[in-house]
C-alpha cells in the first residue's frame, strides 16, 4: 500500500507509539541512574553516620588498652573476653544488626600490613580477631591517613578488597584519652546489599513505569482516534467529491477545527454541485438546440428529395410516419458518429415523447416525434 493511501490513524500511531516507547526508555534509564545514585547516597550517609557515631561512643580508656593489646598480642582470643573489649563491642554489634551494616570495626595504622584491627562487631567466619592485619586499597588507605591527620569522615567509592569483595567504606576518627586521633572506626557495606536495594526499588519503578506507559498508550489511542477518524472521514469525503460525487456531506462528530474544515468542504461541495448543475442544464439546452436544428435539416432534405409526398390528402398520416422513421434513422446515424451528441441529446428527447418541427420548402410544417 502506498504511504499516501495509508489511513491517518495508522500514520499517527506509527509516529506516536515509537515516540512514547523512546521517551519511556529514556526516562527509564534516567530514573535508574538517579535511583542508583540516590540509593548509593543513602548508603553513604548511613555509613558516615554509623562510623562517626561508633567512633564517638567508644570509651577512650578502654580503646587505648585494646590498642596496646592489638600491637603486642596479635590475635589474642583472651583479649576479646575482657570487660574493655565487651563493653565496646556489644553496642557496635547492636548497631550493625539494627542498621544492616556488613562490617563495623576499629583499626589502627601500622604492623606488617596496612592496618591492624582492634574491635570487630562481626560474628562468625568473617570476624577479625584483635591484632589481625589487613591490606587496603590505595584510596581507602589514603583516606584513613587523612582522617587520622585532619579528622572528618572518609567515604570510599565501591572498591574490591581481596578478602572481603566489593565494599563501600566509611572511616571516622577514634580519639585517645588525650583527644588525639589514634584510630578510625570503619563501617562497610557489601555491594550486594546496594544491588538488592537497587533491584527492589527498580522493580517498583518498572511496575509504576509500565502502568504509566500503559496509561499513556491508552490516552494516545483515544486522542488519535478522536483526531484521526474525523480526518480520515474528511479525506474520504474530499476524494468522493473530487471523483464527481457531489452529494451533500453527512454531518459527523469532530473537534472544532476539523468541524470547520467539514463545513468548508460541505460549502465547496454545494457550490460545485450548483455550478455543475448549471453547466449541465446549459449543455443540455445546447444539445437540444443542436438536435432540433439537425432534425430541421434532415426533414428539409427528405422533403426536398421527395416532393411527391402528400401531407394533406388521405395519405398524410402514412407520409408523416415515413418521414418520422426516416428522420429518426438518419439522425440516429449522425448522433452515433458525432461525439458532440450524447445520450442526453436528441435521441433521449425523442424517446421521451418530445418533438421537433421543420418547415418544408413549400411552407408547410411537419412535426418529427419519437419513432414508432
Amino acid at each position: 500500500m502506498r504511504p499516501d493511501a495509508m489511513p491517518i490513524q495508522t500514520l499517527l500511531l506509527r509516529v506516536f507509539l515509537p515516540a512514547i516507547a523512546v521517551v519511556a526508555i529514556g526516562l527509564g534509564v534516567i530514573t535508574y541512574n538517579r535511583l542508583y545514585a540516590t540509593i548509593l547516597d543513602g548508603f553513604s550517609r548511613k555509613l558516615a553516620t554509623v562510623s562517626a557515631l561508633t567512633g564517638a561512643l567508644i570509651d577512650p580508656d578502654d580503646h587505648d588498652k585494646l590498642i596496646a593489646i592489638a600491637r603486642s598480642e596479635p590475635k589474642s582470643e583472651l583479649a576479646e573476653r575482657t570487660p574493655e573489649y565487651l563493653r565496646a563491642v556489644e553496642p557496635m554489634r547492636r548497631i550493625r544488626e539494627k542498621l544492616d551494616i556488613t562490617y563495623l570495626y576499629t583499626q589502627i595504622l601500622g604492623g606488617g600490613q596496612d592496618i591492624i584491627y582492634v574491635l570487630d562487631a562481626t560474628i562468625g567466619d568473617d570476624h577479625s580477631p584483635i591484632g589481625s592485619e589487613d591490606d587496603l586499597p590505595d584510596e581507602t588507605l589514603a583516606g584513613i591517613r587523612r582522617v587520622q591527620a585532619h579528622g572528618g569522615v572518609h567515604l570510599s567509592p565501591i572498591e574490591y578488597q581481596q578478602q572481603w569483595g566489593l565494599l563501600k567504606t566509611a572511616s571516622a576518627p577514634v580519639r585517645s584519652t588525650s583527644g588525639r586521633i589514634v584510630a578510625t572506626a570503619g563501617a562497610d557495606v557489601n555491594v550486594s546489599l546496594i544491588q538488592t536495594a537497587t533491584q527492589n526499588a527498580l522493580f517498583t519503578s518498572v511496575v509504576i513505569g509500565m502502568l504509566s506507559l500503559l496509561g499513556c498508550t491508552l490516552a494516545v489511542l483515544l486522542i488519535v482516534r478522536r483526531i484521526a477518524e474525523p480526518l480520515d472521514r474528511l479525506r474520504q469525503e474530499a476524494l468522493r467529491i473530487a471523483g464527481g460525487d457531489h452529494r451533500p456531506l453527512d454531518p459527523f462528530p469532530a473537534p472544532s477545527d476539523i468541524a470547520s474544515l467539514q463545513g468548508a468542504l460541505a460549502l465547496s461541495a454545494s457550490t460545485l454541485a450548483g455550478r455543475l448543475a448549471i453547466r449541465r442544464d446549459e449543455a443540455q439546452a445546447a444539445v437540444r438546440q443542436a438536435g432540433i436544428a439537425a432534425l430541421d435539416a434532415e426533414l428539409a432534405q427528405i422533403a426536398a428529395s421527395a416532393p411527391h409526398l402528400d401531407f394533406t390528402g388521405p395519405e398524410a398520416p402514412e407520409t408523416d410516419a415515413l418521414l418520422r422513421r426516416a428522420a429518426a434513422g438518419i439522425l440516429a446515424e449522425r448522433i452515433a458518429a458525432d461525439p458532440m451528441f450524447t445520450d442526453k441529446g436528441p435521441l433521449l428527447i425523442l424517446a421521451e415523447g418530445e418533438s421537433a418541427s421543420a418547415k418544408l420548402p413549400d411552407g408547410r410544417t411537419v412535426t418529427i416525434g419519437a419513432a414508432p
